[in-house]
């Protein structure tokens, strides 16, 4: 099978969407398929990029770390003809996506789309004058209803998404399907190298330090796990927190721990290279959050992978990902997670091997070998 998958973000950007595509992929091609990723070109030299095409692009004002394609739709749509693809997938609701609609239409091909993202949950980054955050959501809203509607099939990463975008009014076929992970990778970090960037940032071995892993944006609501951080210290004095990313809260985080006295207690590594992600997830035991943003929580999977219990804020997103008390515990509260955090580190051995045990569930060749399924359902019906 010849698959076209359409993209805003792609390695070697560092977020949940692209490392999703990239899995994706990789899992397709052990599997035999032919994969093309349509992606922006990042103006950086790429390593070992097996059929992808890259296309023109120019920063994103609103979010720093991502580009927006700026291409000749007619010349890109006249690549798309000549790969001869059997169905086209699309991972985005703007540029890439556009060019793969147009392409699926024009050449008749099988056309499903990915909803990665709830838009209304991140129109604080827009400022339009005249629209308030109510008019904004609704728009984000009717937004992703017609997106999803054009497909012929769409994919989501829970059923939390599912029940969102059915009550957003969309009436097309909705596959849920996780996104998987390289299992081995984050099973097996190199603990050599885990050791140097322990001694590096003065990482104590005599308790459980917890960890973050991801952006460092107003939705992840780090700042509340700052606020929770003086209730452990006064028993855990050496617990050190771990936050490993960048972005455009990371002032505001620092400005919130010097008000709380905790900035000793905390290590940003700043953003990491993906291929040394699994080593920074060794150096924490608890894997935190506080965000309720998630579709998925692709860092969460990654966590349990690497064998790292979950205390991470009560969502939808979370239904069949945290057994409660075996791989982890949510929190609702500041109380939550503070009982939360020792609870796990009383049992920490067993809950850190459920993780794991967890982990394997979401192998990126069952990911691959579903989707391909899919991708056969949506062909047979042409």
């Amino acid at each position: 099978m010849r698959i076209g998958i359409f993209t805003d973000t792609y390695y070697p950007e560092i977020n949940g969407v692209a490392t999703s595509i990239q899995q994706l992929k990789r899992g397709l091609e052990f599997l035999g398929q032919e994969v093309y990723v349509f992606a922006p070109n990042n103006n950086v030299e790429y390593e070992d990029e097996k059929n992808v095409i890259r296309e023109r692009s120019i920063p994103f004002l609103l979010l720093k770390d991502r580009r927006m394609c700026c291409f000749r739709v007619s010349k890109a749509m006249k690549k798309v003809k000549e790969l001869n693809l059997d169905i086209i997938h699309s991972q985005t609701e703007f540029e890439m996506g556009h060019l793969a609609k147009r392409s699926a239409y024009k050449y008749n091909l099988p056309f499903i789309h990915t909803y990665h993202t709830v838009y209304e949950d991140y129109t604080h980054y827009l400022r339009i004058p005249g629209c308030n955050s109510a008019i904004m959501k609704s728009l984000a809203r009717k937004f992703s209803k017609a997106t999803c509607n054009h497909a012929r099939a769409v994919v989501v990463p829970t059923d939390k998404v599912n029940e969102l975008l059915r009550k957003y009014g969309v009436k097309r076929e909705i596959f849920v399907q996780a996104t998987g992970v390289n299992y081995e990778k984050f099973k097996f970090p190199d603990m050599e190298k885990v050791g140097e960037l322990k001694k590096k940032y003065g990482i104590p071995q005599n308790c459980r330090n917890i960890i973050y892993v991801g952006r460092l944006a107003k939705e992840k609501n780090i700042s509340e796990l700052i606020d929770f951080l003086p209730a452990i210290k006064e028993k855990v004095p050496d617990l050190k927190f771990i936050i490993v990313g960048d972005g455009p809260e990371k002032a505001s985080i620092i400005n919130r721990a010097e008000k709380l006295n905790v900035s000793d207690d905390i290590i940003f590594t700043g953003a990491v290279p993906w291929s040394e992600i699994e080593n920074y997830y060794a150096l924490g035991d608890i894997f935190v959050s506080g965000s309720t943003s998630e579709t998925q929580g692709l860092t969460y999977i990654e966590a349990l992978a690497a064998g790292k219990p979950l205390l991470v804020r009560y969502d939808d997103c979370l239904k069949n990902v945290l057994v409660e008390g075996k791989n982890g515990v949510s929190y609702k509260t500041e109380e939550d997670f503070v009982k939360g955090y020792f609870d796990i580190s009383e049992n920490y051995e067993n809950m850190a091997y459920e993780s794991g045990e967890k982990g394997k569930e979401y192998s990126n060749l069952i990911f691959a070998q579903n989707m391909l399924n899919i991708y056969r359902k949506m062909i047979v019906r042409e």
